[in-house]
């Protein structure tokens, strides 16, 4: 019996963001505490399940931002000050939420919340099991919508979001799950990122061509996670990591006890950059010179200033540029010998000659 490989858009996100996280994560099972950012996320998409599971009598205002509140976790919040101050984000982000919901006419009918799915891929003698979570499905007048709730600042290009991955995998998923809406037509099935603090909705769609190279896509990343020496990728995502503190990127700097070349290595460093700062201050006022000295010799039609410490000579080059349409004009203008002068490997030789 076939082993049944199984992966999540998640999973296939942390190692594109970094092999080694995801071996300390999918692999080694090394779990880490909980991130600020990970508890704001998850308590904001909690109380959008419980107002909508409620509908047709959606919870008032009140009683949604007091389930925010019962449900908060303070835990990785390092003071009280942190912890109001996400909470107080959150309060905001379901406030403009409630009033941007209230203010759609036609509220679509909503499906499910929170919809887990599992989408099997077969590739010749392999199979993956695809799963996942949607935030939200709703049936409008249009066809089927699925929403993804985001709280990240920044809202990608609509290129980004014809090509995003998790949209792709969340439509396999919806056809996974319920397959009778294949037979409305993809392209009646709309996937949406819903950024919700700036209340912002964008959508995109996918065609059975992009679906069928998402699965292509999905092997081959399995194919790379197979053969992957996992090393790390530092970036500035490395400052919301869990395990910033046992990667090999980072162990200089948690180190609990340092040795005599410890010291001499870190002043070495310290050093460096304190050079490499001087040298680009150098490398500013040098060029700040050359031009003060360039606007003198223009002046003074000279080639050559004096100082006490020495001279400065400039020098004049010649350099050509050819206009290459003229120049593709006159090649083939050339007899059929001579063509092999072509416009893309002409050298300023061989245009002389």
């Amino acid at each position: 019996m076939n082993e049944i490989i199984r992966t999540s858009f998640s999973a296939l996100d942390t190692f594109k963001q970094c092999p080694l996280k995801y071996k300390f994560q999918q692999i080694d099972k090394i779990r880490v505490p909980k991130s600020k950012e990970m508890v704001f996320g998850n308590k904001i998409h909690k109380a959008l399940q419980y107002f909508h599971s409620k509908e047709p009598v959606s919870p008032t205002l009140d009683e949604l931002q007091n389930f925010l509140k019962d449900n908060w976790d303070s835990e990785p919040f390092l003071n009280q000050e942190e912890d109001m101050i996400y909470f107080g984000e959150a309060i905001k982000i379901l406030k403009n939420y409630y009033n941007f919901y209230q203010k759609i006419k036609e509220k679509p009918v909503i499906l499910n919340t929170e919809t887990r799915f599992e989408v099997l891929l077969e590739n010749k003698d392999k199979k993956c099991l695809l799963v996942g979570f949607i935030d939200r499905v709703d049936k409008t007048k249009n066809g089927i919508e699925v929403i993804d709730y985001k709280t990240a600042k920044r809202l990608p290009s609509q290129q980004d979001m014809d090509n995003n991955l998790q949209l792709s995998l969340y439509c396999l998923g919806l056809l996974g799950h319920w397959p009778q809406f294949a037979e409305q037509g993809l392209e009646n099935i709309k996937l949406t990122f819903h950024f919700l603090k700036h209340q912002e909705l964008m959508s995109t769609s996918r065609t059975k061509e992009q679906l069928d190279s998402i699965k292509e896509q999905v092997w081959q990343k399995l194919a790379e996670i197979e053969k992957s020496d996992f090393k790390p990728i530092p970036s500035p995502l490395c400052d919301w990591c869990g395990y910033k503190k046992i990667c090999p990127m980072w162990k200089h700097l948690y180190k609990e006890q340092f040795s005599i070349d410890d010291e001499q290595v870190k002043k070495v460093v310290n050093e460096y950059f304190e050079l490499k700062e001087q040298n680009t201050k150098n490398t500013k006022r040098l060029n700040e010179l050359k031009e003060i000295i360039e606007n003198y010799l223009d002046k003074q039609k000279l080639e050559r200033v004096f100082g006490e410490s020495g001279y400065i000579t400039r020098l004049t080059q010649t350099r050509y540029n050819y206009d290459k349409d003229k120049l593709k004009q006159a090649i083939k203008a050339l007899p059929r010998s001579e063509k092999k002068y072509k416009i893309l490997k002409a050298t300023v030789k061989k245009v002389k000659k």
